[in-house]
């Protein structure tokens, strides 16, 4: 009898429906005390039920602001939602507004803590709590990473001579974490003569960061620190100092110095800078440690900028200018840089030029060739190697070539659909490190021996609450449209796969070049155990097929992307997977433009939708140069201060595009501090959405006040956001569990 109340009182505090379920016959049972504490119980948890449904939405105030722009008068009644002093946020009526939007948000989990709770215990169950990265040999040392059960963070580590040789922790994260709502290290250097470490954090989710120096021989801090960064550092080879960039007004990386140790930050010199608003700078150093490159990048070509560490005088060359849709990417070998371009090879190839005259405006060196059915999408050298990473169908293969012999060798992969990468992490030492992962298989980190041609496993992803690979379907089918095949990745529990009966999970991205990961999901398993098929449209926007995959969908194309996926979600219907009104669709950033263009345009497709920082106010946004990302984003998307842009970005940005109609139900998410994707366009979108739409399913939004694009900073924390999409979409679909 104990147990029976004991199941009873834990089900009473579940579920929204238990009085349904409650058995009479199991009340007359129980003795006149418990009942009464089971009634009280089920009485509670359907409040809390009820609680949400007479709650009233949040209702934004509207307050009229027009603007002209190509003789159009253009009406935003949310524009307020914008603080004036962002990226400081302190406007009371826009910090009370999203306030009340989380309190309707939290109502609506409310009854539900219970699942949510277990959810987040299931998807931490597949974690390995006490964790560690493999060893990477630098020097003397061999570096890694790890994680403690009772811990958010990494705790950066390294082994002297032998991995069996004590450990020094070099960087606690947890340690710089305590007492603070979001921490984010973006990069740990040690420097050349592993004396040192430098590392850039941020506490506020801006993306603007601070370096700090620690000697890792006392233990001690430097008194220097370099503050308002972005998070990359490179440590000079032979100079007692590292190259960074700061940060301009409007968070933008426009220029390169050089710090030396010792000195105040406005001492620091300027080694390099740009004026054009379209292009930023990114820095990394060649495999050989020889040369610092300089990329001067925007969506539409580069060029790179080159500085020998032997050379103290930091004096900058050009390798190459600039030229429209012509994009290189350049490693260093001994006498001779390897270029990557797409420069007569719309699938790209490997050039070489001398490194005593490599400015050349023929590139007729064929090291490489194009293959004309195969994308050269990555490359990497070692001292004896070079590494390149094909996509054949969107599918990658690694190739390893001799720098001797000059032959190749193939590593290929037998699943229907999955992700592979390749880098080295040692030059000097031939270092090759291969990852393979699947949607249903978990990560397997390999070394490759080229001489023997074999893959060495040295690290599986481990499931500690168990997880059977063969017990999944993972299939690669195609969508048509407009004369095009889209794949489309998809994923299933074989045992609960009921063809039409099943409902689906579709997420997207679409943009950027960028192509959409098919590596292994905690979330899609955790769905695809209750039944859900999963599956990841490969859309054009992204580069999943190829350069041109990316070029077919961007500027007065961009329609494309929402048209591929729609054709997507309609294949999956027409083969049997679901049917039409029983998907969840999900994007984020740009994926959330494509989700918010998408249920404009078909929204009887979709159960429900979820968006994460979404871009929904494409217009509006590419009108404000003063934003981060706006001026080198008009070569994505294109300027609307031209005409022809102006009218097609307007007739599909979703803020724009929100119609008298039915929608899906709504989750969507924003962070008070992104840089990226303001908080405002979500929060503007979802005002505008819930007083125009004719339906009375659910939009929530939830703004997370103390992190920025990427959401929670802790591990522990991010599993808890995947949680809540989860309850969000089980709660929907009717599928929460029920006695």
């Amino acid at each position: 009898m104990a147990l029976v109340v004991l199941n009873l009182v834990n089900s009473a505090k579940k579920l929204p429906c238990f009085a349904k379920s409650f058995s009479l016959l199991r009340l007359k049972l129980l003795r006149e005390p418990i009942k009464r504490t089971l009634l009280t119980l089920v009485e509670s948890n359907l409040k809390k039920h009820q609680k949400f449904e007479k709650m009233k939405p949040p209702v934004a105030a509207e307050r009229p602001h027009k603007y002209e722009i190509h003789g159009t008068v253009l009406e935003d009644e949310y524009f307020w939602m914008r603080d004036s002093k962002w990226p400081e946020v302190e406007d009371k009526d826009v910090l009370e507004y999203v306030k009340e939007e989380n309190a309707y948000t939290e109502e609506f989990f409310a009854p539900h803590k219970s699942l949510k709770n277990d959810i987040f215990e299931e998807l931490k169950g597949r974690i390995k709590l006490d964790d560690q990265t493999p060893y990477v040999k630098k020097g003397d040392y061999y570096y890694y990473s790890r994680t403690e059960s009772d811990k958010e963070y990494s705790i950066h580590c390294r082994k002297h001579k032998s991995t069996d040789a004590p450990e020094e922790i070099i960087l606690d994260i947890n340690v710089l974490a305590k007492d603070k709502k979001f921490t984010d290290v973006d990069v740990v250097k040690v420097s050349p003569d592993h004396n040192l470490l430098a590392y850039s954090v941020d506490f506020a989710g801006l993306e603007r960061y601070n370096i700090k120096v620690l000697n890792l021989q006392t233990k001690e801090y430097l008194v220097d620190e370099i503050i308002n960064v972005s998070g990359n550092i490179i440590w000079h080879e032979k100079l007692n100092g590292f190259f960074y960039s700061p940060l301009n007004e409007h968070l933008r990386t426009d220029t390169l110095k050089f710090h030396t140790l010792g000195e105040k930050q406005e001492n620091d010199k300027t080694l390099f800078h740009i004026d054009d608003v379209l292009y930023q700078l990114r820095v990394h150093k060649s495999s050989s440690k020889e040369y610092v490159f300089i990329n001067v990048s925007g969506h539409n070509t580069n060029e790179i900028h080159v500085i020998k560490m032997s050379d103290t005088t930091f004096k900058t060359e050009l390798i190459r200018q600039k030229k429209e849709d012509i994009f290189y990417d350049v490693e260093h070998n001994d006498d001779l840089f390897y270029i990557k371009t797409n420069d007569q090879a719309k699938n790209f190839r490997i050039v070489t030029v001398g490194i005593d005259k490599f400015y050349n405006d023929q590139w007729e060196n064929n090291y490489v060739p194009e293959i004309s059915n195969q994308y050269l999408c990555d490359f990497g050298m070692t001292k004896n190697y070079l590494i390149l990473t094909y996509r054949v169908k969107g599918l990658p293969i690694v190739v390893v070539k001799s720098l001797d012999t000059e032959k190749q060798k193939d590593i290929q992969f037998s699943d229907g659909s999955y992700t592979a990468s390749a880098k080295s992490t040692n030059f000097e030492e031939n270092d090759i490190r291969i990852n393979y992962s699947s949607l249903a298989r978990p990560n397997t980190t390999y070394t490759y021996d080229y001489p023997s041609g074999q893959l060495n496993v040295i690290k599986v992803q481990e499931i500690p609450s168990g997880h059977d690979p063969k017990e999944y379907t993972v299939e690669r089918i195609y969508a048509s449209t407009d004369g095009v095949e889209v794949p489309i990745t998809v994923l299933y529990k074989t045992s609960l796969f009921e063809g039409p009966k099943n409902p689906l999970c579709m997420y997207g991205y679409g943009s950027y070049g960028h192509a959409y990961p098919v590596n292994f999901k905690n979330q899609a398993i955790s769905l695809v155990n209750r039944g859900f098929v999963y599956a990841i449209a490969h859309i054009r926007g992204g580069d999943d097929l190829g350069h041109d995959w990316y070029e077919e969908a961007k500027f007065l194309k961009k329609k494309r992307t929402f048209e591929d996926f729609i054709a997507c979600a309609e294949t999956l219907c027409a083969k049997g997977y679901t049917t039409k009104g029983n998907i969840v669709c999900g994007g984020g950033s740009a994926g959330g433009l494509l989700i918010g263009a998408v249920i404009n345009s078909k929204p009887e497709l979709f159960k429900a939708a979820l968006l994460h920082v979404p871009f929904v106010d494409v217009l509006n946004t590419m009108l404000d140069e003063t934003l981060p990302l706006t001026p080198g984003e008009f070569k994505e998307w294109g300027n609307p201060k031209e005409l022809d842009y102006f009218n097609y970005i307007r007739s599909y940005s979703p803020y724009d595009n929100i119609k008298a109609q039915k929608y899906p139900h709504i989750f969507t998410t924003a962070g008070l501090s992104d840089p990226r994707v303001g908080y405002w366009e979500a929060a503007k979108w979802v005002a505008r959405l819930r007083k125009i739409k004719t339906d009375d399913n659910v939009l929530i939004m939830k703004t997370n006040m103390d992190s920025g694009h990427m959401g929670s900073s802790g591990r522990y924390d991010y599993l808890k956001e995947i949680a809540d999409d989860i309850v969000f979409i089980l709660k929907v679909f009717n599928m929460i569990p029920q006695v």
